[in-house]
């Protein structure tokens, strides 16, 4: 064999090794670099999906709560204490009273006889008193005499008290003496009412 064919042989050889250094150069930065790429964009997508997961972990376990408190039995107790009875009309009518019942409910004002008397006509009825006579003087002014059942006498004149119902004498006049007192009405209630002492009863 030639030198020259030696030559070109170990030219072959030398092109091949150099070729084959560059090529697994160029390998070993493609692999550098994707490792490099690897480890910067890898790290930040499991946080990510860590932070995700655990948020849709927390409106599950709100939702959950929410669902469970809203299917409790609810408990509920009703009073009455201060509220209307629903079971009641709203207008109230007043139950019909007969009067004799009304009358009979309603209490009485009695009128006692006053134990202690400033004068013996204050402690007897008015109807007790029989007119014997009236006389005037002068100037028109009237003094009626009555009697009591004892036939005792007393001079009436215009507001003198007469009778245990806090009677007045009220006028007097040339055959009767009107007393004002009070009396129970109808209803069962004191009011002032006249009683009339006559000179000359009839039949009399």
């Amino acid at each position: 064999m030639s030198k020259q064919a030696i030559t070109k042989i170990y030219y072959r050889a030398f092109i091949a090794y150099t070729v084959l250094l560059i090529t697994i150069s160029l390998c070993g930065l493609c692999c550098l670099s994707g490792c490099k790429d690897k480890t910067t964009v890898t790290p930040a997508a499991p946080s990510i999906t860590k932070k995700s997961t655990a948020i849709n972990s927390k409106k599950v376990k709100d939702f959950q709560v929410r669902l469970e408190h809203l299917l409790e039995p609810a408990t509920y107790y009703y009073s009455s204490e201060g509220k209307p009875d629903p079971f009641q009309p709203f207008l109230k009518t007043a139950q019909k009273v007969s009067r004799r019942t009304a009358k009979k409910q309603r209490p009485k004002k009695e009128v006692r006889r006053p134990e202690i008397c400033a004068t013996p006509l204050e402690c007897m009825d008015v109807g007790q008193l029989t007119l014997v006579g009236i006389i005037a003087n002068d100037k028109g002014n009237r003094i009626a005499m009555a009697q009591d059942a004892a036939g005792i006498g007393y001079f009436l004149q215009p507001g003198l008290r007469v009778g245990y119902r806090n009677g007045r004498v009220k006028k007097i006049f040339l055959d009767r003496v009107i007393v004002e007192e009070e009396l129970e009405d109808i209803r069962g209630e004191l009011t002032l009412q006249e009683r009339v002492l006559l000179l000359h009863p009839e039949g009399k």
